[in-house]
This record gives structure tokens, sequence and C-alpha cells, in this order.
């Protein structure tokens, strides 16, 4: 994605959609195991993951000061973490629902972003 272009909340939008359907394959998989015997439950940190993808929220720059700002690399690892206790196949639907959710605003908001920067673009001609 070319940064000149589009702003850092677009690359922001971007990993959390990422991370969402990581996390969907992840909670999709736990429910596929729910009568595994020894099956350990995962997880992925969404909240803890995306902190670290965007940093210290009083320490984010306005502007661009050096070509190599806001580089390209947002981070493509996603930490996967065994969770304590029995997979309960109404905790981990709940869980699906609520990402699918959270999923969909993501979508809802860059498609808002890329409808604002489309009139931008219209209403200079």
């Amino acid at each position: 994605m070319n940064r000149g272009l589009f702003d850092r909340t677009i690359g922001f939008i971007e990993r959390s959609l990422d991370l969402r359907t990581s996390r969907h394959r992840l909670l999709s998989t736990n429910i596929a195991n729910v009568d595994t015997p020894d099956y350990t439950r995962k997880e992925i940190p969404f909240q803890k993951v995306l902190e670290q993808t965007i940093g210290d929220a009083s320490t984010l720059q306005v502007c661009k000061t050096h070509p190599d700002h806001l580089s390209e690399a947002l981070g493509t690892e996603v930490a996967v973490e065994s969770a304590e206790g029995e997979v309960s196949i109404d905790q981990e639907m709940a869980k699906l629902a609520e990402n699918n959710v959270m999923f969909h605003a993501g979508v809802q908001t860059l498609i808002k972003k890329l409808e604002a920067l489309r009139l931008t673009i219209s209403e200079g001609r």
C-alpha cells in the first residue's frame, strides 16, 4: 500500500482486519476440537497485539518528517497463546460472534475512510 496516498489509520484498520481474520481461524479451530481429549484452547491476545502494532498513542506523529517514517511493515507475526481451561462451545461461539461483529465494524470504517478519500479527490477536480 502506498502510504503517500493513504494515512496511517488505513494501515491500522488493515492490521486489525488481519488480526480478526487470524482470530476467526483460531476460534474455529478451538470449536472444531471441543471434543478432542487433552486439547489446549488457544487465543490471540488481540488487544495486546494491536497495541504493540500501534505503539504508545502519545508518541504518534501528526506529520511525516522523513521518507522512512511510517514504513510499509506493520508486522505480520501473530502471537498465539495457550489459554487455561477446557474448550467451552458456548464461550467460543460468543467470542466468534463478537469477533465477527468487530470485523464488520472494521470493514465499515475502512469503507467510510475510502469514501472520504474519494469525495476529497472528486471535489478537487
